[in-house]
């Protein structure tokens, strides 16, 4: 067995049960070490968590660019096909842009008993991005494939708490229009509610009501097929602030859905949080161990004479005391990360922590969970034990002569 690893782990917990200094030290240690990971693992969980679930939802409620023409008399200026054949050669980097849909956003009037209000009908065809579905909708009566198949709409829940209504109900619309003479007119549709979602962001679920575009078609402009008011654009996250324009489309007004800069802001400030935290937690590690190192050094000083006047070289005496710091964070290491991800699994689980959605976009606190976090944090924190100690303790060693400490003992 080696010399080294066999002295420290005789010596280290005999001279704790001994020594009610060395023990308390010792305590206090084990005890920064495990809440600084723990913590670590909780921060870093969290925060990506959130980063996550941001990139995958919200990026999802709709498109973060809407293109539309330009001094356009008419309700539906182009054919959604464009978007296959114009934009994704002519302007677009393919590359970073995900999806691009046809829609039509109209302004609307609900009566109801309980209530009179305006919205916003947002026209879709069936192949609209599937994720806004997945992620979004909480309750239909019908296949995913019939939501907005005929005279299906989706109300948000907030609207159809306000309007008394649910799945199943059947809507009366009221579409504006104007005449000639430019008054305005009122084109009413009856409408079944056939599902319900909720994104959690308050300017979407407060005024949009979701259905097909066809709809809006026959309204407006019964002959006129597969035509579109406005495109919509997704991309990824990591193209929000790129550039997807291989040339500026003058004759096409590009719109930047606002909430994105928001997003954007959001998610860099999981990241400031993320390493401030991890920073203060570090600080705390590296000021505990200076402080064990010191005392460890000062309660063993006699240790080390003895072993210099035996004749121990040393790097003999100063791998005891790197051995000494690893029979105390070892256990530690397993305490912490035991406890930590046991906490982490629960909430991904069961959602024992919940948040208020409206102000969160999300009614839990969302956990990621990456192999690859915990063994960054778990590598930096044995990485600040044993630099606070390798230096201090080998200096200290170097410069205690033997026969002074025995004298003086």
């Amino acid at each position: 067995m080696n010399f080294e690893w066999f002295f420290s782990k005789k010596t280290v917990w005999e001279d704790c049960r001994k020594n009610k200094t060395l023990r308390t030290i010792v305590i206090i240690t084990q005890t920064t070490i495990i809440s600084g990971l723990i913590i670590s693992l909780l921060t870093f969980s969290i925060g990506f968590g959130f980063k996550e679930i941001i990139k995958d939802k919200l990026l999802n409620v709709r498109g973060q660019i809407l293109i539309q023409k330009k001094n356009s008399k008419t309700i539906f200026p182009f054919s959604s096909r464009i978007k296959k054949n114009f934009f994704n050669k002519k302007f677009f980097k393919s590359d970073l842009v995900k999806q691009i849909h046809g829609i039509s956003e109209n302004n609307v009037i609900i009566s109801t008993n309980k209530k009179i209000d305006r919205y916003i009908f947002k026209g879709l065809y069936e192949d609209y991005n599937p994720a806004f579905f997945k992620y979004f909708l909480i309750k239909k009566n019908v296949l995913p494939k019939k939501l907005l198949c005929n005279q299906n709409v989706l109300l948000s829940k907030k609207v159809s708490l306000s309007l008394g209504l649910n799945v199943g109900s059947n809507l009366r619309i009221d579409f504006l229009s104007f005449g000639q003479k430019k008054n305005p007119i009122f084109l009413k549709k009856k409408f079944t509610i056939s599902g319900l979602y909720e994104t959690g962001i308050p300017e979407f679920d407060n005024v949009y009501i979701i259905g097909n575009i066809k709809s809006i078609q026959k309204i407006y402009d019964g002959q006129k097929k597969d035509l579109v008011e406005k495109l919509e654009i997704f991309v990824s996250y990591e193209n929000l602030k790129k550039e997807i324009f291989k040339k500026s489309p003058k004759e096409f007004l590009v719109q930047n859905i606002k909430s994105n800069h928001d997003l954007i802001k959001w998610i860099n400030i999981f990241d400031i949080n993320i390493i401030v935290i991890s920073l203060i937690i570090f600080a705390s590690v590296t000021i505990n161990m200076v402080v064990f190192i010191l005392i460890l050094l000062l309660e063993r000083i006699r240790t080390i004479g003895i072993l210099k006047t035996l004749g121990a070289e040393n790097q003999v005496i100063h791998k005891i005391f790197l051995f000494y710091i690893a029979q105390i964070l070892i256990p530690s290491l397993i305490i912490g990360n035991s406890i930590g991800i046991t906490l982490l699994v629960l909430q991904k689980k069961f959602h024992l922590i919940s948040l208020n959605k409206t102000q969160y976009f999300v009614d839990f606190v969302p956990i990621y969970i990456n192999i690859f976090h915990f063994i960054i944090i778990n590598l930096s924190i044995v990485f600040i034990c044993f630099i606070t100690i390798f230096f201090p303790s080998l200096f200290f060693i170097k410069k205690t002569n033997p026969i002074k400490v025995i004298e003086f003992e």
